[in-house]
């Protein structure tokens, strides 16, 4: 999935073949690496924990970064707070402003999960850089003071090493809820793919989507939708209970902006209020992505109406890109 692309720099979603490119790039800089630590966030993407970005430049990986649903350690555990964690880009890609797109990017995704943002920086020269980016981006640190490890230092304690574990924590507001609120990321929702079996629950989703419709009407369709293989509906599951489901085919006509065939689309997605502003449409995004590529898409495309501003922010805050604007008309004839 690409987040943005200009004529020198590219910023998509993180392969498993990165973790090589960026290790072996680090070692000649003169850095320890291990392309395991890679594969490691490469996984947690692909389980749903974070988002991770590779950035290229002309076509080269040239910097990384990822966006944790939430805080993996030090002041903001608790807090909800989506984290930026291991971003950086490559000494010989440095002063093309890669850091900055890919932190715009990265900020634009965790606006997605939170109003806020958190992340880490360490104290030492070699983040200096990074340092003075915060600070000009808006960052503040979180009045916890200076942390080693897992644990804040004690003031006037001399027993710590100047190194990658010391860490000042910082955070900035990226957006503001509907509701007005903050409301905290569930970990126990869960994601799957609908079956025929699912028909009546789908229909039930769909019916709040497409308000001008019954479940009973919407049942039939959605069995037939079900037993398509072009066609894939994902429920999103919380304790037990189905509370959202985005709906996603092929599509062999002409696509607005695209350029292959098929193209996946997404029909339509729905959040039940009290589980939005959480991460759940984008997941449920991110499995219709998937769905799209193995079905051989290489494009996603989706649609909505142009007085759907929550809709559109929704789409640029995921990726897409705005492709065309319509207006659409119709007359009655032959009366």
């Amino acid at each position: 999935m690409i987040y943005y692309q200009d004529n020198e720099v590219t910023i998509r979603t993180r392969t498993a073949e990165d973790a090589q490119i960026i290790a072996d790039e680090q070692i000649r800089q003169g850095w320890h690496s291990s392309p395991e630590w890679f594969l490691k966030e490469f996984r947690d993407h692909e389980e749903g924990k974070c988002v991770s970005l590779t950035a290229e430049y002309r076509g080269e990986v040239a910097g990384y970064v990822n966006v944790y649903r939430s805080a993996k350690e030090g002041p903001f555990v608790s807090s909800g707070y989506p984290e930026i964690n291991n971003f950086g880009v490559l000494q010989k890609y440095q002063r093309h402003g890669i850091g900055s797109k890919l932190m715009d990017v990265a900020e634009r995704v965790a606006a997605e999960f939170s109003d806020t943002v958190c992340l880490g920086v360490g104290l030492h020269n070699g983040y200096g850089s990074a340092q003075r980016m915060y600070v000009k981006r808006g960052y503040v640190p979180d009045g916890s003071g200076v942390w080693y490890g897992e644990k804040p230092c004690t003031p006037y304690d001399t027993q710590y090493t100047c190194d990658d574990d010391l860490l000042l924590y910082m955070s900035k507001p990226v957006g503001k809820p509907v509701s007005g609120r903050r409301p905290e990321y569930s970990a126990d929702i869960s994601v799957r793919k609908a079956s025929p079996e699912d028909a009546s629950t789908v229909a039930a989703l769909a019916a709040m989507l497409w308000d001008d419709h019954t479940a009973d009407e919407l049942t039939e369709e959605m069995q037939e939708l079900l037993a398509d293989e072009e066609c894939a509906v994902f429920l999103a599951v919380a304790d037990g209970q189905p509370v959202a489901f985005a709906q996603c085919q092929l599509r062999h006509d002409y696509v607005e902006g695209a350029e292959s065939s098929p193209v996946g689309y997404m029909e339509g997605v729905y959040v039940m209020d009290d589980y939005r502003r959480q991460g759940v449409a984008a997941r449920l995004l991110h499995s219709c992505e998937l769905w799209a590529g193995s079905m051989g898409c290489t494009e996603f495309a989706s649609d909505c109406e142009l007085t759907n501003g929550e809709s559109r922010l929704f789409h640029l805050g995921t990726g897409f890109a705005e492709a065309n604007r319509i207006v659409c008309f119709v007359k009655q004839i032959g009366k």
